[in-house]
């Protein structure tokens, strides 16, 4: 097998180049080369549509239960999407945008993964290891040593300053399914970019466990195998399918019941659960929806920027099959899809032009969604590149991530499907 930048990734920091059940390698062979104005856009644009989503969300969690049942919030996460949050409300901590590009090369934000991203491997440490290869500019460079500000600030914040002694007692954990490798990985990354940051004297007050491992106490804490409580939760575990958690012995709800704890004061969260907002597709057509029916409530400015860069999306019941014309072409997910699950295409009499295809359902954990975000499809630049299967043509789909209100590390992936999936590969973005 030819030599590539993939040689020279660290396995033990990125396990997962050689992905469980592929035959192939998840990276692809070359790298996307944009401009640098490009990513300086992208920058740009995510920080602009960050503050929108987070003026929308502030308003949507003042309004009735009716906006809750159009997302398909879940009813029993309802009460516990109120409350502020260590980092000065902000309602997701670690996000990702993704765009897609359309055929003259101009970027789209289709999807905002709020609550648990993926990927920061990707950008934050491997994206550097391929330009060092190709010789190339990191459009990452120092992303790194900012996400490991990012995570000092928010140990600061969710300590509070409590001594060495009292966070060995009440540790800082960072959790997830352990025999997912890609989740695995991910959480170990961000807990050790945590640990690099603070003081050396505190980085064994913050441990990793498997949420297989853990107990929810009667009153909402959430304790370790050696019975210690945590002061502190990273999960990498959605929101939407964490609150429906029970108990195997009595079928008891074990998520209402941590995040009654969690409401509590017992822990702080990361992501917080306000981040499952922004999280549901429907998210995107409710921006449209406050744009159309509450003129007021974004500026001209906001309001620009979400026609230039957020395809026009509606909520499924606002979709007028009769008011678009027939030759359109609509994009129609599922408010709780993941990986790609559950999508269509259709024209505007309504009829099914394409649907996503996945191997097995069984492997996207994912809710189960009554509804679907509709929104308008947009027609795709394609590329070619190299993968271990040879010469492919396909779409791009660049990422921002966000540090908070901040913009951060970019990524991207390639896939010869429309609408990308776990199928797709990771390509580095350099200059």
């Amino acid at each position: 097998m030819e030599k590539t930048y993939m040689d020279d990734i660290d396995r033990t920091i990125f396990p997962y180049v050689e992905y469980p059940g592929y035959p192939f390698r998840y990276p692809t062979h070359l790298p996307l080369v944009i401009e640098k104005k490009q990513a300086d856009l992208l920058r740009r644009v995510s920080a602009a549509l960050y503050a929108i989503f987070a003026k929308a969300v502030r308003r949507f969690q003042s309004q009735s239960d009716e906006f809750f049942d159009e997302m398909e919030i879940p009813k029993k996460m309802r009460r516990y999407l109120h409350e502020g949050n260590a980092m000065k409300d902000l309602p997701s901590w670690l996000s990702r945008f993704d765009y897609v590009m359309d055929q003259s090369g101009r970027i789209q934000m289709v999807e905002i993964n709020a609550d648990t991203p993926c990927a920061e491997i990707e950008a934050y440490y491997a994206n550097g290891v391929a330009a060092r290869y190709f010789f190339k500019e990191d459009p990452n460079e120092g992303e790194w040593d900012r996400l490991r500000s990012w995570m000092k600030d928010i140990f600061l914040r969710c300590t509070g300053g409590k001594s060495r002694e009292e966070l060995l007692a009440h540790p800082v954990l960072f959790s997830c399914f352990d025999d997912y490798v890609e989740d695995l990985g991910t959480t170990r990354f961000l807990m050790q970019a945590m640990q690099d940051a603070i003081d050396p004297s505190m980085r064994d007050t913050i441990v990793f466990e498997s949420f297989y491992h853990l107990a929810v106490m009667e009153d909402g804490s959430l304790a370790l195998p050696d019975g210690r409580t945590v002061s502190f939760l990273y999960r990498m575990h959605p929101m939407e399918i964490l609150i429906e958690e029970t108990a195997d012995q009595d079928a008891s709800s074990l998520g209402e019941l941590l995040m009654d704890g969690y409401k509590a004061g017992k822990f702080h969260m990361m992501n917080p659960p306000e981040s499952l907002i922004m999280q549901s597709k429907g998210f995107q057509a409710l921006i449209y929806a406050l744009m159309e029916k509450s003129p007021s409530f974004f500026t001209e400015k906001e309001k620009e920027i979400i026609r230039t860069y957020l395809p026009e999306s509606y909520f499924q019941r606002d979709f007028k099959l009769g008011d678009m014309p027939e030759d359109s072409l609509w994009i129609r997910k599922p408010i709780w899809g993941r990986e790609g699950r559950g999508i269509e295409i259709i024209n505007g009499r309504g009829e099914k032009i394409y649907r996503k295809k996945i191997d097995s359902d069984d492997y996207v954990v994912a809710r189960d969604s009554d509804s679907n975000l509709v929104q308008r499809c947009v027609p795709q630049q394609k590329i070619i590149t190299k993968t271990d299967v040879g010469i492919m043509e396909g779409y791009v789909t660049l990422s921002c991530f966000m540090l908070g209100d901040t913009p951060s590390a970019l990524y991207a992936r390639f896939s010869d499907e429309r609408i990308a999936g776990n199928e797709a590969y990771w390509i580095p973005v350099l200059y």
